[in-house]
């Protein structure tokens, strides 16, 4: 088997304590990658560092969502490492809700976790991929801007995620000479037990509302573990390739 690209890159996952950044935390460990995990929350970030027991791992607590607090990850992981060289943006949170009734504190909660927190990483990945000789960065959308029927009620997530889509194809023709390349990965329902956000009456709305138009997704929800591999295939591109 060849030898993998990853081998020694310092890759930044977001959202990775659980579901799919942890999934992809663990391939790209596999293809010998430096992982620095950001999740909000310690706890959870110890438990996942400590299950993929390797020292090529670290943990680090932030709100991926501040930015002043994320570029202090970012410092941390180039003073341990001293290099940036991947960027996964996988930060998701989602819950249903119809539009009317949806409070200010979700919808801002919404964008700030699913654009926001993509935006600043990749504002603080650029240069220091820059010093670095070039990166690679995935921002991770959502079928559900492609396909409404993915599920219902979540008019707010899907929107954000279609401002990925928009902000990736952007991101990628500006920092293209920098070499840095740039991949919108878009996965389907996976089973990562994000339905816990939900409010338990909103979801049973939800739920009522998809199933009378009738669920038409391709195929089953999808293993997390398999998402997460194909996620590090993209970050494992030779240089040049997205």
């Amino acid at each position: 088997m060849k030898q993998s690209f990853l081998k020694d890159q310092v890759v930044i996952v977001t959202g990775a304590s659980k579901g799919i950044g942890f999934s992809t935390a663990e391939a790209l460990l596999a293809r010998g990658a430096k992982v620095a995990m950001l999740a909000r929350t310690q706890k959870r970030l110890d438990d996942a560092v400590k299950q993929l027991n390797s020292d090529r791992v670290i943990g680090i607590a932030v709100d991926c969502s501040n930015k002043s607090a994320l570029e202090k990850a970012f410092d941390q992981v180039e003073a341990k490492w001293g290099a940036i060289n991947g960027l996964i943006n996988n930060v998701g949170y989602q819950f249903a809700r119809r539009i009317e009734i949806m409070p200010e504190s979700e919808v801002r909660e919404l964008m700030d976790m699913n654009f926001f927190s993509a935006v600043f990483g990749c504002q603080l990945a650029i240069p220091r991929m820059r010093k670095a000789g070039g990166g690679r960065i995935i921002n991770l959308s959502s079928s559900t801007v492609r396909h409404c029927n993915e599920f219902a009620h979540v008019a707010v997530y899907s929107a954000a995620k279609a401002a990925i889509d928009q902000f990736t194809g952007e991101l990628r023709e500006e920092v293209m000479a920098d070499n840095i390349m740039v991949t919108l990965f878009s996965p389907g329902a996976v089973g990562t037990g994000s339905v816990e956000n939900f409010d338990p009456q909103a979801l049973g709305e939800a739920m009522s509302a998809w199933l009378e138009k009738g669920p038409k997704c391709d195929g089953a929800i999808r293993d997390v573990s398999l998402v997460g591999e194909a996620i590090a295939h993209c970050m494992d591109y030779p240089p040049g390739v997205t």
